[in-house]
């Protein structure tokens, strides 16, 4: 009898070190022959960069993650970062619009309740100590695909601020109102400035946060009417306004930042989040499955990159993410598991209400 029970237990942990044990995304993981052909597709400077990743992942005593080949490695992968080298996020724009919703936030929490059909729903804009008890935030896994848009791909272009933005209304509005809506990523690169008509970016880089004002302000054109095009980033055309948010804003509890708790609450009522991490690594770009942990979290400013986090796995202690970098990244098709303490990931956190 002991021994079984043993066996039962040993079972048991290698299946959550393995990562194999209630993977919420295990439905849509790619096979090995997959991984194959990935391989085959790679040129020589993919090559190079895909044994680098290896090397790399082989120094790691603790990986719980693999790495694997995949054609973004066949281009420049620094243009797939997109957080300004050398700057910092703009604490003032998200301070100014934390003043103003502290103003209307009755209004917000009303309105929120009414959209989201959740009577229990419950926004704190001087939000200390932990989340309201009895909401999904405290569920072992949290993973709706019925709010998430497909993947794109941002290619060379450093555009994961405005990808990350606009994945994250999609998710919001599909959440509250159970309809995808396809939002034009060129128009926020292309035309992006804030309410104080500051610029948002372009492909050299940018802030979602601003993403997020400016579509807050002036709108934002849906795909079919102003498509993705990288040479075109730098010029902004006139295009009809498709959908606008209603407010927008940073998670910050006690002035510092959220504990994942929190983060988590705030998934459960907008269906994702936009958060800045550190991605500039040779074993993330060659992510292939687990559950990335190959750059420790310390300095909440080693930050170069921007996604979507749309749901929460406790088994694997990890966030999961949609990135920006095509349906080829990672075993799921874009989307990966980071754990809670790599890559800064999570301390940055904007969300954003949308307008019907």
């Amino acid at each position: 009898m002991k021994l079984k029970l043993l066996i039962i237990l040993l079972f048991s942990v290698f299946c959550v070190s393995g990562y194999s044990q209630g993977d919420p995304m295990a439905k849509i993981k790619r096979t090995k022959e997959d991984k194959a052909k990935d391989e085959q597709k790679l040129n020589e400077k993919g090559k190079s960069e895909y044994a680098k990743a290896q090397a790399d992942h082989k120094k790691l005593s603790n990986a719980t993650f693999d790495v694997a080949a995949n054609e973004i490695m066949n281009g420049d992968l620094k243009q797939l970062l997109g957080l300004p080298a050398g700057e910092k996020p703009d604490t003032k724009l998200s301070d100014d619009q934390d003043k103003e919703n502290k103003k209307n936030q009755n209004d917000i929490k009303e309105k929120i309740k009414k959209d989201s059909k959740n009577d229990k729903a419950d926004v704190d804009f001087s939000a200390s100590g932990e989340p309201p008890v009895g909401a999904a935030w405290t569920d072992a896994s949290y993973y709706y695909p019925a709010y998430y848009t497909p993947v794109k791909n941002q290619g060379g272009c450093g555009s994961c601020w405005a990808f990350a933005a606009c994945a994250t209304f999609e998710h919001t509005y599909a959440k509250f109102w159970g309809t995808k809506l396809d939002l034009s990523e060129q128009d926020v690169v292309a035309c992006g400035r804030t309410c104080a008509n500051v610029d948002c970016g372009s492909c050299g880089g940018g802030w979602s946060d601003r993403a997020f004002d400016f579509i807050k302000c002036k709108g934002v054109a849906s795909e079919q009417a102003y498509p993705y095009n990288i040479s075109q980033s730098n010029t902004c055309y006139s295009k009809p306004k498709f959908k606008s948010a209603y407010t927008w804003g940073r998670l910050l509890v006690g002035g510092t930042w959220p504990s994942k708790e929190w983060v988590k609450y705030y998934i459960t009522l907008y269906g994702s989040v936009v958060t800045y991490m550190k991605a500039g690594l040779s074993t993330f770009y060659g992510y292939g499955g687990g559950v990335y942990n190959g750059f420790p979290s310390s300095n909440p400013y080693d930050i170069d990159h921007a996604v979507t986090i749309v749901g929460w796995w406790d088994a694997g202690n990890a966030w999961i993410i949609k990135n920006s970098w095509g349906t080829g990244w990672g075993p799921y098709g874009g989307y990966a598991y980071v754990n809670y303490n790599a890559c800064n990931i999570g301390k940055w956190i904007y969300w954003v209400y949308p307008n019907y």
